[in-house]
């Protein structure tokens, strides 16, 4: 939370510090990346983009961030709202290349936040209630359990959250989205070899897919964290114009 900028850090892990840490993440009214803000910028967007949106997205994206109850109140029904925000866009959006970007955003983000919570939870000195929050953040305690009836352990719970394809929350799913997005998304080449971000993603998947739970550390993170960036400006640096930035450069075709 303090490297995303949401809030500062507390100075210690007191109670009351926590409380007060965990209110100001939520909501700040000043910088950019507290829940309020980031709210705040979801409406902006929402706002000059209507024609594209439905009734039911305008509809929650314009309703007023809530202030009264315990901020453990708030949260939840912020998350709710985001849940549902995420349902409409999953079930009612045409798949055409705009949405693919919209996907492909999404899943870039959520693979950075799982890496930030493995990094910051997943050590090899993790306590069991470290691995039950890290499980609680990927959204996979129902898995886990399903899978593993001896209690919580820190390989199986790597393997489930960084390495499980078949988990819509881990980082491996997130790579394999992410490269399906990048390969049906028009090229901008015309020599038919594979473009950085492409090229990019499929360094990413096979540096996810041949690490193994047992041996996966923070070095492994750390590489994923950055290969992560370098294809998240990739991408910005091929299909989105920069300020003078020509939009046919040699080589290039746009169709």
């Amino acid at each position: 939370v303090v490297q995303a900028g949401a809030a500062p850090q507390p100075d210690n892990l007191g109670r009351a510090q926590l409380t007060r840490f965990a209110e100001a993440a939520m909501d700040a009214t000043d910088g950019w990346y507290s829940v309020r803000a980031i709210n705040r910028q979801a409406r902006a967007i929402g706002a000059i983009s209507r024609d594209r949106l439905s009734a039911d997205m305008i509809r929650l994206l314009d309703a007023p961030y809530p202030t009264r109850g315990s901020a453990l109140d708030r949260a939840g029904s912020l998350q709710r709202r985001y849940s549902a925000l995420a349902g409409l866009s999953s079930e009612h959006m045409a798949r055409t290349d705009a949405w693919r970007f919209h996907d492909l955003g999404r899943r870039v983000e959520r693979a950075v936040a799982t890496v930030s919570a493995l990094l910051a939870l997943g050590d090899p000195q993790a306590t069991s209630d470290d691995l039950s929050a890290l499980l609680d953040l990927a959204d996979s305690q129902i898995s886990y359990r399903q899978r593993y009836l001896t209690g919580i352990a820190r390989v199986p719970v790597i393997d489930l959250i960084a390495l499980d394809p078949g988990n819509p929350r881990a980082i491996a799913f997130q790579v394999a989205a992410i490269a399906a997005h990048l390969e049906a998304l028009p090229r901008l080449s015309d020599d038919g070899l594979a473009e950085p971000q492409q090229a990019l993603a499929r360094e990413l998947a096979a540096m996810v897919a041949t690490a193994q739970a047992a041996s996966f550390g923070r070095d492994q993170l750390f590489a994923i964290d950055n290969k992560l960036a370098d294809l998240s400006n990739a991408v910005a640096r091929r299909y989105f114009l920069h300020g003078s930035e020509p939009l046919r450069a040699a080589g290039l075709v746009v169709g």
